[in-house]
């Protein structure tokens, strides 16, 4: 078996090669924990309202997994429940991870642009993707956020998803599907 290649498809389409039985580059499931996180997804939405309302740019980074906890806890526990997690070499779990940020950070400067500053109410939180159980979490998939401004008027902002692992909860990412 020795120096025969497996591929694995990443959900975005790109081929990353691995060894078979070759050492995960990252931290087993059970190590990983989402850390300073939100109790639930309405304190987590509350967080992201108050820092969009503050203008604050930093706490909405802090609102969203690490990239510790991506590599080592969403990416390779992004499988169906029961199924083995998929490995990834460091060079492809970097590679997935800095897309995914740098889309974020593009994100969360467009959101602060046309949201930052403004009082809004909060009407209603719906998952356009709904929710799944993933090996080693539970996604809350593409949040629509009903708001109304300080006129009355009603909107809707489109964002990423929300991560649940041991009743810790944040921010996969930003993007809006």
């Amino acid at each position: 078996m020795k120096g025969r290649l497996a591929v694995m498809v990443a959900t975005v389409g790109v081929v990353v090669l691995c060894r078979p039985m070759c050492p995960p580059d990252v931290a087993a499931a059970e190590e990983v924990r989402l850390k300073n996180g939100a109790p639930s997804v309405d304190n987590l939405v509350d967080q992201f309202m108050q820092a969009l309302k503050e203008r604050d740019k930093a706490k909405l980074r802090e609102l969203r997994v690490t990239e510790a906890e991506y590599r080592g806890l969403i990416l390779p526990g992004s499988v169906d429940e029961g199924k083995p997690r998929q490995h990834y070499n460091d060079e492809a779990s970097s590679y997935f991870w800095s897309i995914l940020d740098t889309k974020s950070i593009y994100t969360e400067a467009n959101l602060l642009h046309a949201w930052g500053g403004r009082p809004l109410k909060l009407k209603s939180v719906a998952y356009r993707g709904g929710t799944k159980k993933y090996a080693d979490y539970t996604a809350y998939k593409h949040l629509e956020l009903k708001l109304e401004d300080e006129t009355g008027t009603e909107d809707e902002m489109r964002i990423g998803s929300i991560a649940e692992k041991d009743g810790v909860y944040k921010f996969i990412s930003y993007i809006q599907k």
